[in-house]
């Protein structure tokens, strides 16, 4: 690798840190800095919703509520990287506790685009797909939206 791909390497791992950080920490409002504008984000694998970057800043705001700790560890990260464009797919362990304190655990993989402007990335989309869950509550759907 040359010291451009190692570069570009290291931010696109630091971003996909920092999206877990804003979730984990509840900064929604960093999502402006760590997507595109007209981002596409899908978390229907997982029961959530598909939408526009404002669209999920909504989303979470009020559909994480109900857990008052929850956890994303973000591993396995691999990267295409062609220019200005990249993709990824990445892996997730997220446990999850409800407020009657029951813990559950999901397994995710995001699958992103990501673009480089101005010298900084951003990821353009996000789908996530489910990859296995673990004592989910029936107050919890996890199943696919359509």
């Amino acid at each position: 690798m040359d010291i451009k791909e190692i570069s570009d390497r290291l931010e696109l791992e630091k971003l996909v840190t920092d999206y877990a950080t804003a979730v984990d920490t509840k900064q929604f409002s960093e999502f402006h800095n760590l997507f595109t504008r007209d981002a596409l984000i899908d978390y229907t694998a997982v029961g959530g919703i598909s939408g526009n970057l404002q669209e999920i800043i909504t989303y979470l705001e009020s559909a994480l509520d109900f857990f008052p700790n929850y956890q994303h560890f973000i591993s396995n990260i691999s990267l295409t990287i062609t220019g200005n464009n990249a993709t990824g797919k990445v892996m997730c362990f997220n446990p999850m506790q409800t407020k009657e304190n029951q813990v559950f655990f999901l397994g995710i993989w995001y699958h992103d685009t990501y673009i480089n402007i101005d010298d900084q990335w951003f990821i353009s989309s996000r789908i996530e797909e489910s990859s296995w869950s673990h004592n989910v509550p029936n107050s919890v759907s996890t199943e696919p939206q359509k």
